[in-house]
């Protein structure tokens, strides 16, 4: 597991670094994309030195231009390929500084780079940093003699930037003579970033995860230099000839990391919020749809409601007040935890009449844990209940706290007026007619923390309980791979999905800007799961075990099923709106709504 190391917000980069990368040709649109990018490290502060190798047409040109280093012989491949064993030797030779960096010449780097490298060289003596990238289409040069240049790269990358993999490893940051030697391995193709990390683990370096705070941006390019394509550079002939000459072996990735660079965090604040919806539950009448998980889901929840509809496309339900007693079940399933490093807060949108005693506080900061860095909201909104205490264990969140919903009531509505308050890192949403196992949140908190940075949202299993009965459900079996979620395979999502017990990584719900507060609470959860995964490379995987329980009511109330098709079309019109749509999916936009209606309840 990767220790947490923290970047200090006063921090001030002095450090001298050599920056050293091996050009294309510089030609056409990847012309561009190169000249943004070295002219992106020419602006760092303090200005680092920056040797370009080869001499691929316009390496030299650009190398006057911007003042820089360039050393034209290097060895090359019988296919014209230039070799790294070659470029990494010269450098410790040519390098002034004692750090160097490798770095792929189509990535911008900005001025949270040198700060992050002045944090871990405080920390370690060696060190092997690297992190994953944000994937951003740029088509023109960049006016870097803007002074917002940086602030409006940031903005395009928060809307419509997508991570990238994993195992896609675009730059190496290590002390000069950590490797004097590497083998011939043919540069721009598979493997060789992958035998830097195995063989830095192997010789007990510490690897750092920077993904969290550098934001590299990668400028989209094709791989039309290569009649293969991207097939060829990461899986061809020369990629093969790296895996051999290099006995790669593992995978090397970036959750391999044994460090990992995380923003600034007061000692006081959560790891975890877990948030508690008190769905919409007045007396009067409902509109259909606004996100109870018991229309459509099975007899989850309905304690006191009585149904007076059996067609929900065009009636409506009346819903009887909803019981307090669960909501305290749930936050007792929740101080139940193994695990202490978390706060609640309960959304209580059934109206002012609660949870708990609004004169137990004002929720202010003397029990909370201060505002978020990045976030929208303080902990000022809202009201706690009552001081957390497990065993003399004061729970990091300090109190439970209930925030009253703002007139629209709809799930996800609810979920993102929870967000304005919380404080975690990572987010867990639970629905007041379910409850957490014990161990929960250990066991979820830990898959998070062994792949370092690069997971962003856990999903995991439940228990139906139905009186004495309690059903496993297991659906990972039926959706295995989570990288794979493409939205014409919505009819096969949508149960596993929208029923998951599900811990977010926080920053990639702030990316996405929370849930689509016009869909009920099933659209709304397969939307934003496949809103970060399909569209913003978000990376998912399966706890393959349950983490919490819904209950059910038996055979004491009819059971319903949603307006299943209905809701995925809702889901599927949300997504191709989104601006993050490339122009190959939209292609393929009439196949994503060849779905059949009905998909099963939650048993």
């Amino acid at each position: 597991m990767a220790q947490p190391l923290y970047i200090k917000p006063e921090i001030r980069p002095t450090l001298g670094i050599s920056i050293f990368t091996v050009p294309k040709p510089f030609l056409g649109k990847i012309g561009i994309i190169q000249h943004n990018a070295i002219t992106s490290w020419t602006l760092l502060k303090p200005k680092p030195e920056i040797i370009l190798f080869g001499n691929e047409i316009g390496t030299a040109a650009i190398a006057q231009d911007l003042g820089l280093n360039h050393v034209p012989d290097i060895e090359c491949n019988t296919d014209g390929t230039p070799l790294l064993d070659s470029v990494f030797a010269q450098v410790q030779e040519q390098a002034t500084y004692d750090i160097i960096t490798y770095i792929n010449a189509d990535i911008i780097l900005l001025k949270d780079f040198p700060q992050a490298i002045q944090q871990v060289c405080q920390h370690l003596d060696t060190f092997l940093i690297t992190g994953r990238r944000w994937n951003l289409d740029l088509s023109n040069p960049i006016e870097f003699q803007s002074p917002t240049w940086e602030d409006t790269l940031g903005q395009q990358v928060y809307q419509t930037g997508c991570l990238g993999a994993h195992d896609a490893k675009d730059y190496f940051i290590f002390p000069k003579n950590l490797f004097p030697t590497i083998p011939k391995f043919a540069v721009g193709r598979g493997y060789w970033d992958t035998w830097m990390v195995t063989t830095a683990a192997m010789r007990g370096y510490p690897i750092v995860d920077a993904s969290q705070v550098v934001m590299a941006v990668h400028q989209n390019h094709t791989y039309a230099h290569l009649q293969g394509g991207k097939n060829e550079a990461h899986m061809g002939k020369e990629a093969q000839q790296n895996k051999t000459i290099g006995n790669v072996q593992a995978q090397g990735t970036i959750a391999d990391s044994t460090w990992q660079l995380k923003p600034w965090r007061n000692q006081y604040s959560p790891r975890v919020s877990v948030i508690i919806i008190r769905l919409l539950s007045e007396e009067g009448i409902s509109e259909q749809g606004t996100g109870n998980r018991e229309q459509g889901t099975g007899n989850s929840g309905q304690e006191f409601r009585q149904t007076v509809s059996k067609n929900y496309f065009d009636k409506r339900s009346i819903i009887l007040q909803n019981n307090s007693a669960l909501v305290k079940r749930a936050v007792e399933s929740v101080l139940a935890q193994n695990y202490s490093d978390y706060e609640i807060i309960v959304v209580d949108g059934a109206g002012n009449k609660g949870v708990g005693n609004r004169e137990q506080g004002t929720g202010n900061r003397e029990q909370g844990v201060g505002s978020r860095e990045q976030g929208v909201g303080s902990r000022e909104q809202g009201s706690p209940l009552a001081p957390l205490n497990k065993g003399g264990i004061v729970i990091k969140g300090g109190c439970v706290r209930v925030a009253w919903p703002t007139a629209n009531r709809k799930w996800g509505a609810l979920c993102d007026r929870a967000l304005e308050m919380a404080q975690g890192e990572f987010v867990t949403f639970l629905d007041s007619d379910s409850v957490l196992l014990p161990d929960a949140l250990e066991k979820q908190v830990a898959a998070f923390d062994r792949e370092s940075s690069t997971l962003d949202l856990l999903l995991s299993g439940w228990q139906l309980v139905e009186g004495d009965k309690i059903t496993q459900v297991t659906p990972w079996q039926d959706l295995p791979d989570l990288e794979d979620l493409h939205i014409w395979k919505l009819e096969k999502l949508w149960q596993p999905l929208r029923q998951s017990n599900i811990m977010f990584r926080r920053s990639r719900l702030d990316l996405v800007g929370g849930f689509n507060t016009e869909l009920n609470q099933e659209a709304a959860m397969v939307e934003i799961i496949l809103n970060l995964v399909f569209l913003r490379g978000s990376r998912a995987l399966w706890l393959p075990e349950a983490t919490c329980s819904y209950f059910g009511q038996g055979n004491t109330i009819e059971k319903q099923s949603s307006p299943v098709a209905e809701d995925m079309k809702k889901v599927i019109d949300s997504i191709f709106k989104q601006p993050t749509v490339k122009g190959w999916m939209q292609k393929l936009k009439a196949r994503a709504y060849r779905f059949e209606e009905g998909i099963g309840s939650r048993e």
